[in-house]
Parts: C-alpha cells; structure tokens; sequence
C-alpha cells in the first residue's frame, strides 16, 4: 500500500512540474481564442456611391479588389422619382455573388418623403457577401419619367480563402 501511495505521489509530483513548464503557453492559447477581433472591419474599410438613373436601367458594376471579398455592412440611398401615371415606387436591386455561386437579388424599396413628394430615402444595417456586385435600378407601379438615385454602400473587405 505505501508502494502504491508513492507511485501517486511522484506522478502528482512529475504532473506538478510539467504543468509549471506548459501551464503558461496553453493559458495565453487560450486567453488569444477568447478575444474577440473587433477592429477587423476597420482595417479593410469599402465605401462607394453609385449613381444610377432612369437612363441606365441596367446592373451598374461595384468594383472589388481582386482577391478579396466585399462584406457590405451599411446602404443608404437617396434620390427623386416621378410618374405621369398615379404611383410609382422606385426599388433598388443589389446583385451578389459569392465564390462563383449564381446571383443573389436584393430588393430594396425607399420610403418617400412625407414633406417633398417625390423625394426617396432609406437607410439600413446590411450583411451582403460579394465577389461580384452589381446595383440596379427598378420600379413598380407606372413607369417613371425621372429617376435618379445615389446609392452608398459602406463595408469592409477580407481576404478570399
């Protein structure tokens, strides 16, 4: 029994030295996995204004640096329409890919002024990933005789894997 009790005993001891040697490396791994990376976004800031008008009814292209990932975090969007029909309400479409996967539309319909008819804004927190993106202007309702928008896209850019 005593035999025993020190075979335990040199092994507490053995464990007790080898963990003042390791301790402190594995402590300060595990302390680097709990911080959180928080100023990332604002290493690789993206900031872009895209005007798009009645005139190009098509996607304008946004550009990417080759080898990185667009990750859109803001969009904000101001602009005037009009119609000689009764309504129109304009709609700006932004067209992501991702990692050569087919296009993702997102719509996006600004509210008009309730003081200036005709005056459109809209402002919102976004998550779009793109490799590739494109902003386009649409409609509903009366097709419009004047459209034009400027639209903001604020982000940031990370490194493709």
């Amino acid at each position: 029994m005593k035999r025993r009790l020190m075979t335990f005993a040199g092994a507490l001891a053995l464990l007790a030295v080898l963990g003042k040697f390791y301790a402190k490396p594995l402590m300060a791994q595990a302390r680097a996995a709990l911080v959180e990376d928080v100023d990332n976004p604002g290493r690789n800031p993206f900031q872009v204004t895209v005007p798009i008008n009645i005139n190009n009814f098509n996607y304008t292209p946004v550009s990417i640096p080759a080898g990185k990932r667009l990750v859109v975090d803001y969009i904000t969007m101001s602009g005037a329409t009009q119609t000689t029909g009764a309504d129109v309400q304009p709609i700006i479409i932004f067209s992501s890919s991702v990692a050569g996967s087919s296009n993702c539309l997102y719509y996006v319909a600004p509210e008009q002024s309730g003081t200036v008819p005709g005056q459109y804004y809209h402002t919102e927190k976004a998550a779009i990933y793109a490799d590739q993106l494109s902003v386009s202007p649409a409609f509903a309702g009366f097709t419009p005789s004047f459209m034009a928008f400027n639209v903001v896209i604020s982000g940031h850019l990370i490194s493709l894997p």
